[in-house]
């Protein structure tokens, strides 16, 4: 009896809920709902009001969503079509994503409220109509101009007709200026705003996050060098394979959350200037870390004339980015005595004797009682053996390609620098030297001359 009831209630209620009609009934871009759509998730994406949408589609704010049934979405008028999100990619502008996907410019920038269109960023979702009249599938190629080379040169070199070149912004013409990016319509390969000898460009993560380690992967269609730079950053590229460059970079993690500009530059000759160079901003999210106390440490390790010194000794260790690739795959913890948790993860916020000092943790804190062995984490070359007055007895190892880890506050060292050392192989004793409390090993991975999340070393391969 209990469930007719139920079921005649909620009959009851559909019948007298106004659902979204499947025809819209006034003019403007149309969006088709999906599943978990809300009226107020969807005025939030599209910059509009529950209330707007509403009276746009003849409808009630309280109306049912049923996914597959569209929506015509208010303040866009004499924008038609059916409206879709889709990502930049690193090496886009809105003139290669207005010409790759067939969609106006202007309608764009109105879509999206962008107020700065030669400033999008890499991983920007950005709404557009969808069209069939991109480059993307009608088949195009890009063609990079080179130095005192006329259009008809780069039509002979290319095999292409010179009346099907023409620039980004549209502009069908006989004149090219050095490191012209031009297009033609008589090929089938995708389009961006960077050169044909860059095939892609893979961000990994994207957006990248405070602590962890951003991979910038460059696809070659010819033999070539690449360089960059992260905001002031110098990145290191290295070659993955005989067609991609790679880069490894620590993103710091008190770095400010924002946009950052990631600056690539193509080279054929070293010494000489590159032959292209191309900045476009990525984003840097929040870590999400935590904060914690720590008290009763000795207070020399809390002093700055005695942390500075110290601290940009590591740096410059730490700064080389030698050329061999030294490691594969994963890598391992450094102790297999109780890892089930750990007693401090990195990126912690500190505070360090009541205020003596503020930072966060750079590594991550192992259990361990005096006396357990300590393993590298991977094959390497030890570069620094010995006592310092914050790590205690450390121990640092190359990897290559600017990758090193750590070992604080050991006991007992038993490595010497320029050993090299295999993955698993006993390098040390955990004890409790320098800035700390009790017995346990602060493990570290140092990626691009930045301390890193050591846990993402272990969960996945690198690069």
């Amino acid at each position: 009896m209990k469930r007719n009831q139920i079921a005649a209630w909620i009959l009851l209620v559909l019948l007298l809920t106004p659902v979204i009609p499947a025809r819209a009934q006034s003019q403007g871009p149309i969006y088709i709902i999906q599943e978990d759509d809300t009226l107020t998730s969807i005025a939030v994406t599209f910059g509009t009001t529950i209330d707007e949408i509403a009276s746009a589609n003849g409808i009630e704010v309280t109306s049912i969503l049923i996914p597959g049934t569209s929506l015509i979405i208010p303040g866009f008028e004499g924008v038609q079509g059916e409206l879709t999100t889709q990502t930049i990619e690193f090496g886009e502008t809105i003139e290669s994503f207005s010409l790759r996907y067939g969609v106006d410019e202007e309608d764009l920038i109105r879509l999206n409220r962008i107020i700065r269109p030669d400033r999008l960023y890499a991983g920007q979702a950005l709404i557009m109509t969808q069209s069939e009249s991109g480059l993307e599938q009608s088949g195009a190629s890009r063609v990079l101009s080179g130095r005192s080379e006329g259009i008809l040169a780069i039509s002979v070199r290319e095999g292409v007709n010179p009346w099907s070149l023409r620039t980004f912004d549209g502009d069908e013409r006989l004149w090219v200026i050095p490191s012209d990016v031009l297009i033609s319509s008589q090929s089938d390969e995708p389009i961006t705003a960077l050169p044909d000898p860059i095939v892609s460009t893979n961000l990994h993560p994207s957006p990248a996050v405070q602590g962890h380690t951003l991979v910038v992967r460059i696809d070659l269609a010819q033999s070539g060098w690449v360089a960059g730079r992260l905001d002031e950053d110098q990145l290191n590229f290295f070659p993955e394979s005989e067609s991609s460059m790679v880069s490894l970079h620590g993103i710091h993690a008190m770095t400010d959350p924002g946009l950052y500009d990631l600056e690539i530059s193509l080279y054929t000759t070293l010494g000489e200037a590159p032959v292209y160079s191309f900045v476009q901003p990525i984003r840097v999210l929040d870590g999400g870390y935590r904060s914690e106390n720590v008290t009763g440490v000795p207070a020399e390790t809390v002093d700055p004339t005695v942390i500075n010194p110290e601290q940009e000794m590591v740096e410059a260790l730490l700064a080389p980015a030698t050329p061999d690739k030294i490691w594969a795959g994963p890598f391992q913890l450094p102790s297999d005595y109780y890892t089930d948790e750990f007693i401090s993860v990195f990126g912690t916020r500190r505070n360090y004797n009541l205020g003596a000092l503020y930072y966060y943790h750079t590594g991550v804190d192992l259990y361990g009682r005096t006396g357990v062995e300590i393993m590298a984490s991977a094959p390497g070359v030890v570069v620094f053996a010995g006592p310092l007055t914050i790590r205690g007895n450390a121990t640092y190892i190359d990897h290559g390609w600017g990758v090193y880890s750590g070992y604080f506050h050991q006991s007992e060292i038993l490595v010497s620098e320029g050993e090299k050392v295999e993955a698993g192989q006993v390098i040390g004793l955990i004890g409790s030297t320098g800035r700390s409390t009790g017995a346990h090993l602060h493990w570290e991975i140092w990626v691009g001359g930045v301390p890193v999340d050591p846990l993402d070393w272990i969960e996945r391969s690198y690069p």
